[in-house]
């Protein structure tokens, strides 16, 4: 009797060793939507999409739309602003890009600044705009990131 307690004693402590270090050594955060680096995403209004291997977050908070809707005559072709909050590491900074009114899928629609080393391209900001303006929601940047190379080299 005391053997079997002393049996499942140690399965027991091995069990919870064995859990304790699997959870505390990987740092690693789970998204439910990620991607890599130089890859093409999709970020909708409203979410995260996680680039683990680089450890960044990218957080596509707010909008602001005044392209100029399609079939309509406007003065100005007006933008599509989107506010990004960008985390790499545990430094985080807010980003804003444009997309350029009456500019449908070209790759000069979007516009890229620099952040943490990084370069976030704004490809596309879709639906385009018509009459009627669309539920937030319904929005999804296309996005890439690339990493700037180190001080005093080029590509």
């Amino acid at each position: 009797m005391m053997f079997l307690f002393k049996s499942l004693f140690k399965l027991i402590t091995v069990t919870i060793l064995i859990t304790w270090l699997g959870c505390s050594s990987g740092t690693t955060k789970l998204f439910p939507y990620q991607s890599q680096l130089n890859q093409t995403f999709d970020l909708r209004y409203g979410t995260t999409v996680g680039l683990p291997d680089e450890q960044i977050e990218i957080s596509f908070e707010k909008l602001t739309e005044s392209r100029c809707p399609e079939g309509i005559n406007c003065i100005q072709a007006g933008e599509g602003i989107i506010s990004l909050v960008v985390k790499v590491g545990n430094q985080s900074e807010n980003l804003v890009l444009k997309a350029k009114g009456l500019c449908i899928d070209k790759p000069e629609c979007g516009e890229a600044k620099s952040v943490l080393n990084y370069t976030l391209t704004l490809m596309s900001l879709k639906p385009y705009p018509t009459e009627v303006l669309e539920n937030k929601q319904n929005y999804i940047a296309k996005m890439i990131v690339t990493k700037k190379p180190p001080m005093g080299e080029t590509r």
